[in-house]
């Protein structure tokens, strides 16, 4: 395990533990992670074993669990160490944005998900976009301002009206560090990430998402990757020192105080990589340090948290992101032989497979569109004796 376990994992969404070791001094430098960013410990720590009480909810019946194929679109040709992060609504009708195997971000257009074309710009050779949100009619998307200058720790915003055209908001001294999560709440904008010079997990604000503020403080020795709005009013899950990288969550109510809530049975020797909020049920994904597997966590409060029920276990296997969808709630990710895996729940408390593994693939992120659902990823040959080979794709769910 390197030294760089979770910054440089985070860095582009969630890279899986096969690519991990091929592309990480791509992902490192991309993200702007350098050895001083990672503070992050080489953690040796034996996880938890799940808890023994039975879940609260039955595993879904098969009827309500989607049948559906997992297809490859149609895309770009892309660098070696690519991948897709996030699709969302913009340019001919949906845009996916992606890390491009070397310092910067990739930029495609699709109208219906299954064909896409590459129309990125020359500036995105050198800005990496982790996390896109739809706000006051536009989108936001926060990252790494200058990925190629790792040294100016330049932790960034930009903005768009349709996808296609992207600009960096100015946002000074505030701005230092690294953006992976962000959420459009009624009050504005939260953004989690860390902060490199402080070894710390840090808040950002905006209110109108061209002026942004660091609220918080310095969460010490820790590292934020996602954010949702539930709970008591917002919730942010990633790891912390506890002497050893443990899973952390804290809630706040206001976004400037917050409150790390107690660590249950499961959260040692693990880290979240995502979390939502779906009707009234927090739902966290997360994998072990360790290399174990993953798991998948609720809670009513974003204090309280359970071990889900996942049908098969998750033993070498992981969920890097989970996504609302109109029927539930998809988990997914990937395991070690190198197979995109995903998971389906109507509740957030129990979860079974959904469709099956697809061959030399990770996947990223999944999103639910006009044209249905779409994962993004990407392909992976090879093998870390000779090299792996991984290139951006996007995968389309047709029900069979």
């Amino acid at each position: 395990m390197s030294d760089l376990p979770a910054l440089a994992d985070a860095a582009f969404m969630h890279m899986p533990r096969s690519v991990g070791a091929v592309l990480l001094a791509a992902v490192v430098f991309a993200a702007g992670c350098t050895t001083q960013v990672a503070a992050t410990p080489t953690p040796s720590p034996v996880p938890s074993e799940p808890p023994s009480t039975e879940p609260p909810s039955p595993s879904p019946s098969p009827s309500s669990v989607p049948t559906v194929q997992l297809e490859a679109a149609g895309v770009p040709e892309s660098a070696i160490g690519s991948s897709t992060l996030a699709i969302v609504t913009g340019g001919e009708g949906l845009v996916a944005i992606g890390f491009n195997g070397g310092f910067g971000s990739i930029l495609w257009t699709s109208t219906d998900g299954r064909t896409w074309t590459d129309v990125t710009p020359e500036n995105f050779a050198s800005i990496g976009i982790t996390n896109v949100a739809e706000f006051d009619g536009g989108l936001v998307g926060v990252g790494r301002g200058d990925t190629i200058n790792i040294e100016n720790e330049l932790a960034a915003v930009y903005r768009s009206d349709d996808g296609l055209t992207w600009r960096m908001v100015e946002g000074g001294d505030e701005m230092r560090g690294q953006l992976i999560d962000v959420v459009a709440t009624d009050d504005g904008l939260y953004a989690v990430g860390g902060v490199p010079g402080a070894d710390a997990a840090g808040v950002w604000f905006s209110a109108d998402g061209e002026t942004w503020q660091r609220t918080g403080g310095d969460f010490d020795h820790a590292f934020m990757w996602s954010i949702a709005e539930g709970g008591p009013g917002l919730v942010a899950v990633g790891w912390r020192r506890n002497p050893d990288p443990d899973l952390a969550v804290w809630t706040s109510a206001d976004g400037v105080e917050w409150t790390l809530s107690p660590d249950p049975e499961g959260f040692a020797g693990y880290e979240a990589t995502d979390v939502v909020a779906h009707e009234g049920t927090l739902v966290m994904v997360g994998s072990s340090f360790t290399g174990e597997g993953g798991r998948v966590w609720f809670s009513d409060d974003g204090v309280a948290w359970e071990l889900a029920d996942v049908a098969g276990g998750m033993d070498g296997s992981y969920a890097r992101s989970v996504a609302i969808t109109p029927t539930g709630l998809v988990a997914v990710g990937g395991n070690d032989a190198m197979e995109g895996m995903a998971w389906f729940s109507t509740d957030g408390r129990s979860w079974e497979p959904l469709g099956d593994p697809v061959p030399n693939a990770f996947f990223t992120g999944a999103v639910s569109t006009d044209t249905g659902l779409l994962l993004t990823g990407a392909t992976q040959l090879g093998t870390l004796e000779t090299g792996i080979e991984a290139h951006a794709m996007v995968w389309a769910a047709t029900a069979d």
